[in-house]
């Protein structure tokens, strides 16, 4: 069929406030929607508004190398291949110079071209919803579920668990393969890849992103992110562009990770931020730790070697380099680099002050000595 049809698309315009041939639809547009039910068809995009005269639209891109034309609008995304291979083996069929669909026409090139006007008395039904044309938002919204439903029942045929099809919400270009696992409430867009053996826990926004077999998500988004085997993310991490989670690696509750490399077995398990950092294997990055990845003007780099351990509600100021297994004592605030096997502590003296709910305290030692060095700053 390809090599003897044309398809022209008009692309709808009716106006202010109203869908338009490049509205989004699952990640496509409607007229990409349209576009891919041509599945390699030649194919030619014209602009048209709603009551035009159809024939002095088209008459530009008829073509005497395609016998047959066949016309279709933007506004029908849920339009079909079969559909279109229907009706052209149809019009062989029964020889006939022209048939009007519902919302389209297929007609012999040469008929056209001696017509003074496109015009046909019967309509020839084909398919149920193929021809569910997007007038207004709420048109778009009904489309929006039947092809939701597509998306999702094509998904299961093929062996992927879809816990609850009815809230599951997956994109035109998502890759997901047989034996994952997509829990409810989900919704799944971009680039993004889902290997065999994945979990997508309930919850999840992904854009993307790839998630590869064995890796668990839970209640997080993701946005550009790598997720690798058997890696643990969520409930409710962010893993901004450019985040690589490698193997076995868990990020935690409330942890933000932005362009860097999460090493093997390594944990950030609750409420971090790590941005632009490059972090070994198996380390261990405590509670409210905080990489300082900006000054103002540069984002800087920190790397951790293999094993560190960053005690909780830590700051690390970039740039920085931490040897392998260094440790960080817990509030610290770390503005040199630190070498292998190192311990660092960067936090001030506590000082204890007994009976001062009272104000009767009496000054210690420390206290005066404390008083004479401030005494002694210059500004």
């Amino acid at each position: 069929m390809n090599d003897d049809v044309k398809v022209i698309i008009l692309r709808v315009n009716r106006g202010e406030n109203k869908p338009t041939a490049d509205t989004d639809l699952f990640g496509h547009t409607l007229e990409q929607w349209v576009r891919g039910a041509m599945r390699g068809i030649t194919t030619e995009s014209v602009d048209y508004t709603e009551g035009e005269e159809l024939l002095p639209v088209v008459t530009s891109c008829l073509s005497d190398a395609h016998p047959i034309t066949a016309v279709f609008y933007s506004d029908t995304p849920l339009l079909t291949y079969t559909v279109v291979s229907d009706a052209v083996a149809r019009l062989k069929r029964d020889n006939m110079n022209i048939m009007r669909l519902p919302r389209g026409w297929v007609f012999r090139t040469d008929y056209a071209r001696s017509c003074e006007k496109i015009t046909a008395d019967r309509i020839t039904t084909l398919g149920d919803d193929d021809f569910l044309t997007i007038v207004n938002y709420n048109q778009l919204a009904y489309a929006s579920e039947i092809l939701r439903s597509r998306i999702t029942y094509f998904f299961m045929e093929r062996g992927v668990e879809i816990v609850d099809p009815n809230s599951t919400f997956i994109g035109a270009d998502v890759v997901i393969e047989a034996g994952a696992k997509i829990c409810p409430f989900c919704r799944i867009s971009g680039k993004t890849i889902i290997r065999k053996g994945a979990t997508i826990g309930e919850n999840c926004v992904i854009d993307s992103s790839v998630i590869e077999g064995g890796a668990i998500v839970k209640a997080s988004t993701l946005s550009g992110a790598i997720v690798y085997k058997n890696a643990s993310v969520g409930p409710y991490a962010h893993l901004r562009k450019g985040s690589v989670i490698c193997v076995g690696a868990k990020i935690g509750d409330y942890v933000e990770i932005k362009n860097s490399r999460i090493g093997a077995g390594s944990k950030i398990n609750h409420l971090a931020y790590v941005g632009d950092a490059e972090i070994g294997k198996n380390c261990n990055i405590g509670a409210g730790v905080v990489f300082a990845n900006y000054d103002g003007k540069t984002k800087r780099r920190i790397t951790l070697g293999d094993k560190v351990f960053v005690g909780s509600n830590s700051t690390l100021v970039a740039p920085l380099d931490i040897g392998k297994e260094a440790f960080i004592g817990a509030g610290s605030v770390i503005t040199q680099s630190v070498p292998a096997k190192a311990l660092a502590i960067g936090r001030s003296h506590q000082t204890t002050k007994e009976n001062w709910e009272n104000n009767t305290y009496t000054e210690t030692t420390e206290d005066i000595n404390i008083k004479e060095k401030e005494n002694e700053r210059t500004w």
